[in-house]
């Protein structure tokens, strides 16, 4: 059993690739899986507190308005502060912050502006702690075992977050409110505790002493403007996040009011 298991990690992170990989790998999957879970948890939750679309909808915006926000600044911080230190504050706050959230859901003090607030302190939390982690694979393995471990990193996002994690959310919520809560607490504080052991080489930037974080946010905004390939890229996925984001927003009030489908449901309807 133990050959077995090795063989097995060894396929999907060879040894070559390195500890702090496996570290990186293990800290990645975790995370997914406790972002996965709210995926269908938080919809559903607000979808418990009201029925009014425009406050469905706005749980949805809160939680993808930071990267719009807050995505240039977190990489201008990721050039200039320690990485690591970096995804472990952020993950330790935001399990601090589901914490509360299971508490106030647990004891029926919950309200939906609470909920609105800690969706946007999530949202913002994932967004420097996933534009810092994916500065960390190129950092970890060869030039030329990049694509092989960046698909490994990709993997587990697909099929932890994206399918596993929404039913297992949903499934969670259907028992109690707050467990889908509590159980993304656990992971994502696991993940904080699973990176910290990455060890990074030396990565700081050389920055000029008074060169401030508007003038790397600037030069960021002039770079995409004149690199034509990353433009379009740009406006594209812009495009489709609003497009997407309009009907995401309040499926969750549609498959449960329209079509009759419970939490559980609603998660596989999330996966397919």
């Amino acid at each position: 059993m133990s050959s077995l298991l090795s063989s097995g990690v060894e396929i999907v992170a060879p040894r070559r690739f390195g500890t702090g990989f496996r570290w990186l790998l293990a800290s990645s999957w975790v995370s997914n899986l406790g972002d996965g879970i709210a995926i269908a948890a938080g919809p559903l939750l607000v979808a418990s507190m009201t029925h009014d679309p425009f406050l469905v909808a706005l749980g949805a915006l809160l939680q993808w308005l930071p990267p719009l926000v807050f995505g240039l600044l977190a990489g201008a911080l990721a050039d200039r502060l320690d990485r690591r230190l970096i995804i472990v504050t952020v993950d330790v706050l935001r399990a601090c912050v589901l914490v509360l959230l299971t508490l106030a859901i647990a004891t029926d003090v919950v309200s939906i502006a609470l909920v609105l607030v800690a969706m946007f302190l999530l949202g913002t939390a994932e967004v420097f702690a996933d534009n810092t982690s994916a500065t960390l694979l190129p950092m970890l393995v060869r030039r030329e075992d990049f694509a092989v471990a960046n698909s490994r990193l990709m993997t587990g996002f697909i099929t932890v977050n994206q399918l596993a994690g929404p039913p297992i959310g949903a499934a969670l919520f259907a028992v109690g409110h707050a467990l889908p809560f509590a159980s993304q607490a656990a992971v994502v504080a696991l993940g904080a505790v699973l990176v910290s052991r990455v060890a990074l080489p030396p990565h700081r930037r050389e920055v000029e002493p008074d060169r401030h974080l508007r003038h790397d946010i600037a030069e960021a905004f002039r770079w995409v403007l004149h690199n034509a390939a990353v433009r379009t890229l740009v406006l594209t996925i812009f495009v489709f996040n609003i497009t997407f984001g309009a009907a995401w927003s309040i499926l969750v009030l549609y498959a449960t009011q329209r079509l009759g489908m419970g939490a559980i449901g609603f998660g596989l309807l999330t996966t397919v």
